[in-house]
């Protein structure tokens, strides 16, 4: 079994030491919390990808190289979205090369994760320029094409491209998603239409299905959950002839989504209950200086690897996912470069070019939402808290209804939080899940902007329809263990009593469903 020291570089593990003194140190700011000094029985030890059955969690690897995808497997998650791009499979008409393909979906496969594949994109053999872009959407993000919608010759050739795809891989993947981000202009190459992209999805569901059967077909991957188009491209028989939808949705508070989420869902009922709802691709900065969706300051290591905690809990709790794939692992971009702008005004020579609402600040130079260091491939934080997170939850863990309360003992820094403001985001938020063995596990944290210091409050966490017989309270960020105490109080409701509280979500698991190194 590779032990997380194994790739443990010399700066990061000073990193993590900081991190984690910091972390006692800070334990001292709140009020009566400096005699509360845990000591941990333990570090939860990682599971390699195939070693683990099932999982909701997965990660875009954004690579090829074998030792990047080992990476990924010891992280131990098991789904990757990989990508079938028409135009590059078919760069001469009625010629499809499949060799980049080939050694991608074998390689994921051989590392014990599961891909699920977008076919995605419009052929320039078959497709025209779209002349409906803006034209500072083409200077950020470049030229489109129209959609093979538009034209049934092209949408012929898009199915005959679909239907090669699934007969030759049809032994092998068995998750084909339609397109990618059809509600973004720039990827659709037209007007978001969720009409005409239903005509896409019906087309290409019957081709999926026609070569196999059993096929998992997915549709959506959105940017952003939007609960209108869904309503409109599920219309007309789409809603039957797919089984998932995916959306992407990229935010600096992951809890954020829960609200459209909730609509979301109100349309999927509407149309087709049985339907699963999976997060498709996401991820926050760790830096400042990244491509791509930036958000707004503060960034850091342990912000991203927070949020990255964050996201994974919203998802399968209050978004009701049945997988959670974190964007990306690894990416190769030069730091340093910088795209040309020839819409810049005034102002922004004084305030630089703000994101605007996360917007794409940067279309080159590094993505800094990996959890691998470009360059050198050290693993940041927020590899370690995945790592974590996949070693205490996998598949064995359903959603569980559950009633709680969080009382707060100690706001520590959290000022406001409490009584006095139970509201989003100063409420402290509790997701709760069982295994077939009625074991509990819970998750609680404080859904407040991530700050890249760790300190903590104190509470007392009262929940009802709960089971444990030894629990203990992990720190996901570090891996440590603590045994926590618990009581029984009346209506039979679990009390833990001075537990810690974060911008970061603790758990709450049975001593005997983990592993843990001692």
């Amino acid at each position: 079994m590779r032990s997380k020291t194994n790739i443990l570089r010399p700066e990061l593990s000073g990193m993590l030491l900081g991190l984690a003194a910091l972390s006692i140190l800070s334990s001292g700011i709140a009020k009566g919390s400096a005699e509360k000094k845990r000591e941990p029985i333990g570090k939860v030890e990682a599971q390699n990808s195939q070693q683990v059955a099932n999982s909701p969690w997965g990660i875009q690897i954004g690579t090829l190289e074998k030792d990047h995808l080992a990476k990924a497997a010891a992280i131990g998650v098991k789904w990757t979205r990989l990508n079938a791009s028409w135009r590059e499979v078919e760069k001469k008409k009625g010629l499809f090369a499949w060799e980049k393909n080939d050694q991608a979906f074998s390689s994921a496969l051989e590392h014990g994760i599961t891909p699920f594949v977008c076919l995605e994109g419009s052929n320039p053999i078959f497709c025209k320029q779209s002349d409906e872009i803006d034209p500072r959407q083409k200077e950020i993000y470049g030229s489109s094409l129209v959609p093979p919608t538009k034209d049934p010759a092209a949408l012929e050739a898009w199915l005959k491209f679909v239907r090669a795809a699934v007969e030759r891989y049809k032994s092998k993947i068995h998750y084909w998603e339609i397109w990618n981000e059809p509600n973004h202009v720039h990827y659709w190459g037209a007007p978001p239409d969720g009409a005409d992209y239903g005509i896409l999805v019906r087309a290409t569901a019957r081709a999926i299905k026609e070569i196999d059967p059993s096929a998992k077909v997915i549709a959506g991957a959105l940017a952003g959950l939007d609960p209108e188009f869904t309503d409109k491209f599920l219309a007309n028989g789409a809603a039957k002839l797919i089984d998932i939808i995916t959306f992407h949705s990229y935010g600096e508070l992951p809890e954020e989504r829960i609200y459209k989420a909730v609509e979301v869902w109100d349309v999927i009922n509407k149309h087709n209950p049985k339907l699963e709802l999976w997060q498709g691709e996401c991820g926050y900065p760790s830096h400042s200086s990244t491509r791509d969706y930036r958000g707004t300051s503060p960034w850091g290591v342990a912000i991203q690897a927070k949020w990255l905690l964050r996201q994974s809990f919203t998802d399968v709790y209050f978004c009701r996912t049945t997988l959670s794939n974190y964007f990306k692992l690894v990416h190769p971009g030069g730091k340093g470069e910088k795209p040309q702008r020839s819409f810049l005004t005034s102002i922004d020579s004084v305030l630089g070019f703000p994101a605007r609402g996360g917007s794409r600040v940067k279309s080159v130079g590094v993505n800094e939402k990996c959890v691998l260091q470009n360059p050198g491939l050290a693993p940041k934080p927020a590899y370690f808290a995945y790592q974590n997170l996949c070693a205490v939850f996998d598949g064995r863990y359903k959603r569980s209804e559950v009633t709680s309360k969080v009382t707060i003992e100690d706001p520590g820094v959290f000022y406001g939080i409490g009584d006095d403001d139970d509201a989003f985001p100063s409420k402290p938020l509790v997701a709760s899940f069982k295994t077939k063995d009625n074991h509990s596990l819970l998750a609680y944290w404080l859904p407040w902007h991530a700050q890249e210091i760790i300190r903590e409050g104190r509470v007392r966490l009262s929940v009802n329809n709960v089971k444990f017989n030894e629990p203990v309270l992990v720190d996901l960020l570090t891996g440590n263990a603590y045994n926590v105490e618990m009581s029984i109080g009346s209506g039979g409701v679990t009390v833990f009593e001075e537990i810690p509280l974060a911008d970061y979500p603790f758990v709450i698991a049975e001593k005997s469903e983990l592993h843990i190194q001692r």
